[in-house]
């Protein structure tokens, strides 16, 4: 059984996209979640080799989430959701049911959302 214990933030999406394709941010609301998986992290990002002499690297910050919703969240792939301090982008979304058939909670897996 599916207990949210945590406040989470979810910024839904517009429905328009920018000029590269992204997704554009709408309107906020509040929903109760679970955390079950957020690891976030620093990775090293490889330069191209042909636009610094140096072969240099930069690191890029990823992350790999995974949040429990209610069954009646207005979440969707795309949209963008606020957990302990980091926005995350929906990626893909899991109806999970109990023994008797229910749907008991959605279940979402995010990565880093970045504006650009």
């Amino acid at each position: 059984m599916f207990r949210p214990n945590q406040q989470c933030r979810i910024q839904l999406a517009s429905g328009r996209n920018t000029v590269h394709g992204q997704p554009i941010p709408g309107e906020w609301v509040r929903e109760r979640c679970s955390v079950v998986k957020l690891i976030i992290s620093s990775e090293k990002s490889s330069v191209r080799a042909d636009s610094s002499a140096s072969r240099g690297n930069a690191r890029e910050e990823q992350a790999d989430a995974v949040l429990l919703l209610t069954p009646l969240t207005r979440a969707s792939i795309n949209d963008v959701i606020e957990v302990a301090g980091h926005k995350l982008r929906i990626m893909a979304i899991h109806l999970r049911y109990d023994v008797t058939g229910r749907l008991d909670h959605k279940e979402t897996h995010a990565t880093m959302w970045s504006p650009a």
